[in-house]
């Protein structure tokens, strides 16, 4: 049984770190862990290009000594390998972007300041604004995705 993920790229690693500097500067201290996700995730009908997850006490734990500190890491970042490696390095600032959106910061609550939220109305005008260029990017990478997969399926069958 082959590992479902591995380690992202240095590439797609300092990308996550320069779209925070540059989009989010509210996450510069926020550990996120970014993984590549190695086989076809699907939800709801749906091909997941990426996701994030907010880390439990026990993911925390289990990755301090990689995260440095006495912390682990705030967040995993899951990010479909096949799409990212096939898109250009806009639409892999869209989808990570995208992903960012979803994590507040509570500077209220320093014990716990990050939360996981769905965007809201003002991330949708600033995602269009963002986006002005390409509003569709997200239904053509999908689309890009899914013959991607649809080749490998084929591809796979003819052997």
């Amino acid at each position: 049984m082959g590992n479902r993920y591995e380690e992202a790229q240095v590439d797609v690693r300092a990308l996550v770190g320069d779209i925070v500097a540059e989009f989010m500067p509210e996450l510069i201290n926020t550990r996120i862990k970014v993984l590549f996700d190695l086989k076809k995730r699907m939800s709801r009908g749906t091909l997941v290009i990426s996701r994030l997850q907010k880390c439990s006490d026990l993911l925390r734990f289990l990755t301090k000594d990689e995260a440095g500190g006495d912390e682990g890491y705030d967040f995993i970042l899951y990010l479909d390998k096949v799409t990212i490696n096939a898109v250009d390095k806009d639409d892999k600032i869209r989808i990570i972007r995208h992903q960012l959106r979803h994590i507040e910061v509570d500077i209220e609550n320093p014990e716990n300041p990050y939360k996981m939220v769905h965007p809201d109305v003002r991330d949708f005008f600033i995602e269009l604004e963002l986006n002005k260029h390409d509003i569709r990017w997200a239904e053509r990478v999908s689309e890009v995705a899914a013959s991607l997969y649809e080749a490998k399926t084929e591809a796979e069958a003819k052997l």
